[in-house]
């Protein structure tokens, strides 16, 4: 006898209606009459399902499903016989299900005694099979034997890559710089039998496109150790890389096909988009593939916050529609309340109007899930953009219910040199905050994972939680001013995710001083920005009294904290970090400035440690608001000097300069 157990109030359902209605569970089962019962001792066999439905495996893999079956009569069940009927043993497969481990041939159940048999199933070919367990037993009802259907899924191949392969910015080439920039996709059959790939293009010919075949995915492989031909046959789970190759001539964007021509049955040409130096707007959802909710409480909208954000480096990203509905029976059906939108969380004007998402901005949503019941509901949600790869992006969404009653998560933050925990913090830049979720609750389990997501962080922020966005008490550091939001998300030791109101931290870093000045660049051939090796560039804040890269008069490296005055009332500048191996910050602060002068503002391209152009953002901010960015200025090349702007004072104008050349000027 197996010792699996119905849960109480389920039990309580089946024998009510057992026993009000007389009615069994078992499928085509030889049923006779209403069901009625006339023998008031007489044993009743259910069974947990009507229909045992083996999941989809490689040819030649087995997957095992069980089925409970369970007296909820008076007398003993006396079970006689089961027997594996095979409807399709005659196919070319021949015979595919089994007897599992655990398998009998005859028991007796007592009252509210239960038996659990298992059922093995290998395909051979990639053909549905079809059968059923016929129980033979003393239940009335089934004189005929009460049947369990066996369902298995037809078997075909399926590839599968990301739809799109872009190359964000990449200077024109030449020869010295021909191939430097390339990108691996992995293609893979995510089907159960053989995907046959016949032949892969790049379309146009001519395009500044190529690919060649890696003999590993591994991304650290040797391009020079790449073939030119491809696999022709891949086993079901079984993958190959490509790498695409972009080469510009000129600055402008450019797009082509790769296809895949294979026998995959829904998609024998399937099609990956390559865009190049993308001046269109580019959408990227933080969950593309598919939006699970796991287990949410029943009755409890569960939260998650979706980030949308604008991967283009120059365009607006337009969103005229976020909707999401539930499928039922084919029907997307949008009232449905257990998929549904915070329409208070819908960024811009939607849902009336439109969200403008600025170049590598990013803006969020929340998406609900409300279960009625146990069963697994699916949806999807919707996000049309004036994205040309994806102008609608569908993505599926699903959830199950759970009679476990969800956690709680609670969030508190507190700077690091204070002992106040908040949800609403206001600060300055370059300052760390601390986090906790030890105080959220399960009030009937425990608490077992912690998930920390930043929902939000300024343009160009290298923030991340450290060590990581899974443990307890993380730590943030606050690299750029602007606003940062923080979610938690807690699990229980039955993995069921916190539901109810959203944990929630918003930290405001405001500049305090009367000029901040902000650099952060992009070094498109780094893979790894935030690694301990890549690009070096300097910001530069020059008295006009002096000379760039001279002492005492500019602020740099190599001059972090001058003393350009001792009169009382006026102050100092000082550069806060000097950033040498990555994407920035660098941030010069200065308060109380002499009246009457002008300060000049430069960016100097010190080393490129091989990684060739960069570009460079600027921001200043003026007594905590921001008046003056300019984006990504191309800096060609180690030794180039950028003239940003002038800052004249009291007046606080500030005066675009915008010169690049080679070498420092001799004055500002």
């Amino acid at each position: 006898m197996n010792d699996f157990k119905f849960g109480s109030a389920l039990l309580s359902v089946v024998l009510v209606g057992l026993l009000t209605a007389g009615i069994g569970c078992g499928k085509d089962g030889g049923k006779k009459g209403g069901g009625a019962i006339d023998d008031a001792n007489a044993p009743q066999a259910v069974t947990d399902v009507d229909e045992i439905v083996f999941v989809g495996v490689s040819l030649n893999e087995t997957d095992t499903q069980s089925v409970t079956i369970l007296n909820v009569g008076v007398g003993d069940l006396r079970i006689t016989g089961i027997q594996l009927v095979e409807e399709t043993r005659d196919d070319p497969g021949g015979e595919e299900f089994a007897k599992g481990d655990n398998w009998v041939n005859s028991a007796v159940l007592a009252q509210d005694e239960e038996l659990r048999i298992s059922v093995k199933y290998t395909p051979t070919d990639e053909s549905p099979d079809s059968g059923y367990l016929l129980l033979t037993t003393n239940d009335p009802q089934y004189a005929d034997g009460l049947r369990v259907g066996l369902q298995t899924p037809s078997l075909a191949p399926s590839i599968f890559s990301r739809e799109n392969v872009i190359f964000q910015r990449v200077p024109p080439v030449d020869e010295s710089t021909r191939d430097k920039f390339w990108q691996l996709t992995e293609v893979q059959n995510t089907g159960q039998s053989p995907l046959e790939i016949s032949n892969i293009i790049v379309s146009p010919q001519g395009s500044d496109f190529k690919v060649t075949y890696p003999a590993s995915t591994d991304p650290d492989a040797d391009p020079e150790t790449d073939g030119d031909t491809f696999p022709t046959t891949l086993a079901a789970g079984e993958s190959f890389a490509v790498r695409v190759y972009f080469n510009p001539l000129n600055d402008q964007p450019s797009s082509a096909e790769l296809i895949f021509f294979s026998n995959d049955p829904v998609s024998a040409e399937y099609v990956v988009n390559l865009l190049g130096n993308s001046g269109a707007p580019c959408l990227q959802l933080s969950q593309e593939g598919e939006i699970n909710f796991g287990e949410g409480g029943i009755g409890f909208a569960n939260n998650k916050t979706i980030i949308a954000k604008n991967c283009s480096p120059t365009s607006d990203l337009t969103i005229t529609e976020i909707s999401v509905c539930t499928l039922d029976g084919g029907d997307c059906d949008a009232t449905d309340a257990i998929f549904q939108l915070r329409e208070d969380s819908l960024p811009g004007e939607l849902p009336d109007g439109a969200a403008v998402i600025g170049p590598q901005d990013t803006a969020s949503f929340v998406l609900t899930y409300t279960p009625e019941d146990l069963s697994r509901s699916e949806g999807e949600l919707t996000v049309r953009s004036d994205d040309p790869a994806k102008a609608t992006l569908v993505v599926p969404v699903v959830g199950k219910g759970t009679d476990n009653t969800c956690p709680q998560a609670v969030a508190e933050a507190k700077l690091s040199d204070s002992t106040r925990w908040q949800t609403e913090l206001n600060t300055i830049p370059l300052k760390t905050v601390n986090f906790r979720g030890t105080n959220s609750i399960d009030p009937d389990g425990t608490i077992e994972r912690y998930e920390w997501n930043i929902v939000q962080k300024p343009t160009n922020s290298t923030a991340r939680m450290n060590p990581s966005g899974t443990v307890a008490e993380p730590d943030l550091f606050l690299d750029l001013a602007g606003q940062y939001v923080i979610e938690l998300k807690v699990f229980d030791d039955k993995g069921t995710e916190s539901c109810g109101d959203q944990a929630i931290i918003t930290i405001r870093a405001t500049p305090d001083e009367d000029i901040h000045i902000q650099l952060v660049w992009d070094t498109p051939t780094d893979p790894d920005q935030n690694d301990t090796v890549g690009t070096d560039l300097d910001l530069h804040f020059l008295h006009p009294n002096g000379n760039w890269n001279t002492q005492p008069f500019d602020v740099f490296w190599a001059n972090p904290e001058p003393t350009w005055t001792t009169t009382p009332g006026l102050g100092n500048p000082s550069l806060d970090i000097d950033d040498t191996d990555g994407a920035g910050p660098e941030n010069v602060n200065m308060n109380d400035p002499e009246a009457g002068l002008t300060y000049a503002v430069g960016v100097y391209y010190y080393a490129d440690n091989g990684f060739g152009p960069s570009y460079a953002t600027v921001r200043i901010y003026i007594r905590g608001e921001q008046q003056f960015e300019y984006r990504d200025m191309y800096m060609p090349s180690a030794q180039t000097f950028w003239y940003v702007a002038t800052i004249g004072w009291p007046s606080a104008q500030i005066f675009a300069d915008n010169r690049v050349q080679n070498g420092f000027p001799n004055r500002p």
